[in-house]
């Protein structure tokens, strides 16, 4: 059961089960959970530093936003509250990795208030080191 809309925690967990992980796997999900916080914080600093450049962002509805039109409306017509991964696999290969699962966000999103569960599809490309959210061409 999906959490009510009252939670204003401002926290990112993840409640998934994660034992079938090997610890690369963990560091992807890592990063997924590092901006599903900067989302919730607002952070719009850190958003930009966890994105590749050139990376769009689809909605549920299909709506598509460029990297700095999304980063730009969150805090603002898309408000996080909470965000729970529950449920997640990682496939990794070489620099690329596939993050699948549900999430249920917590937001106000250009009006619609509630508690989302929604699936995830998330591309993160290793730049550097680091897991970055990407949009794989």
């Amino acid at each position: 059961m999906f959490t009510p809309f009252d939670i204003r925690d401002g926290r990112a967990v993840v409640t998934a089960d994660t034992s079938h992980l090997d610890d690369e796997q963990l560091e992807v999900l890592a990063a997924y959970q590092a901006m599903q916080q900067a989302m919730v914080d607002a952070d719009h600093d850190a958003m930009r530093d966890i994105v590749e450049e050139g990376t769009t962002f689809t909605h549920t509805s299909g709506y598509t936003q460029t990297k700095e039109e999304f980063i730009a409306e969150v805090g603002g017509p898309l408000t996080y509250f909470h965000s729970d991964v529950r449920d997640v696999d990682v496939r990794i290969d070489g620099d690329w990795a596939l993050l699948e699962g549900t999430v249920a966000l917590t937001a106000n999103a250009y009006g619609a208030r509630g508690t989302f569960p929604l699936p995830v599809r998330q591309y993160l490309h290793r730049v550097g080191g680091r897991w970055l959210y990407s949009k794989r061409a």
